[in-house]
């Protein structure tokens, strides 16, 4: 019994993290605008109302660094588009939002390609464990 608790504790753990970076909420939206700019907003999805002076950053998918960093006005936040991949982070305390940056017209000088590893090794994990769980039970059942 107790080696299914364990089980059980290690595949919540596993799956509760699937699902990090975002705030329930809040919501982030970035819209194109003429010349290569963006206009970033963020708002409660219940409320409608505006965030204002959380910290924006735009970092680089490539190295890390940051590209821009800013805080919401109340019109929203207006910057160029970097010519690389990068991500779109609001910043609410201890919390963050991250969604990816739209392309600039010409599209990016340096892209990085994305492949989703990470949820498909948490899958696996998850079901590997509770496969293992269910084959626990069933063997302690019959003994």
């Amino acid at each position: 019994m107790r080696i299914n608790k364990l089980v059980l504790f290690v595949l919540l753990f596993l799956t509760t993290n699937i699902f990090a970076h975002k705030v329930t909420g809040v919501n982030l939206e970035v819209e194109k605008l003429e010349k290569n700019k963006i206009l970033i907003n963020a708002y409660f999805k219940k409320s409608k109302r505006v965030l204002i002076g959380n910290k924006i950053k735009l970092i680089s998918m490539i190295d890390n660094r940051i590209l821009f960093e800013d805080k919401l006005k109340s019109k929203g936040l207006i910057t160029f588009i970097p010519n690389e991949s990068y991500w779109i982070y609001l910043i609410i305390r201890d919390k963050d939002v991250v969604i990816d940056g739209p392309a600039p017209l010409n599209g990016f000088e340096k892209e990085l390609k994305k492949e989703p590893k990470a949820f498909l090794y948490s899958l696996v994990i998850s079901l590997i464990f509770l496969v293992l769980s269910f084959f626990l039970m069933y063997k302690k059942r019959k003994s």
